[in-house]
């Protein structure tokens, strides 16, 4: 096994704040466009727009109930392999709302959404591996950059939803 010195643990730590940067960027735009899209959706599946809140709802039901089993599986086997069973979770619920969608059924779209929130919890804690390596120095400012890149995805992504409605009715899409 070798030994890691301090210049390698610290060009490690900046990669690794930049790799979880982007995925706070790119998971934030995929949650923040579920939210705003989310809403939408539900509202034309189920045919109210009392209803939509639920989409809303849905997202955070997911990340509360998947946060503890998450983080426990993350202290058994690794903070990798939770992070990416978080993201395949979340990628899974793409699939199934996209189904949703296609099929019309809005309890299905329920189920998707609930399982984009649970790879939320994934992508909330993936900022804690920010601090692992950082020296305790910049322990604070990894930590802070990491979610500033969340706020970022946040903001991008339904700002990117109407420049997609244009792009998919160019490219057939009917709605």
């Amino acid at each position: 096994m070798s030994v890691l010195t301090t210049d390698d643990l610290a060009a490690l730590q900046r990669r690794t704040v930049r790799v979880l940067s982007l995925g706070q960027v790119l998971g934030g735009i995929a949650f923040g466009s579920t939210v705003s899209l989310g809403a939408l959706l539900a509202a034309d599946l189920s045919g109210s727009d009392a209803l939509s809140g639920l989409a809303t709802a849905s997202v955070t039901l997911g990340a509360a109930a998947f946060a503890i089993p998450l983080a426990r599986f993350a202290a058994r086997r690794g903070r990798r392999l939770s992070l990416t069973a978080g993201n395949l979770l979340a990628l899974v619920g793409v699939g199934v709302v996209i189904l949703s969608a296609a099929l019309r059924v809005f309890p299905l779209l329920l189920i998707g959404i609930v399982m984009i929130g649970m790879g939320n919890a994934g992508n909330l804690q993936s900022r804690f591996a920010a601090a692992d390596l950082a020296s305790p120095e910049h322990r604070a400012r990894d930590l802070s950059v990491v979610v500033w890149s969340t706020t970022v995805g946040g903001v991008a992504g339904p700002l990117l939803l109407t420049p997609g409605s244009c792009w998919g009715r160019r490219s057939g899409c009917r709605r």
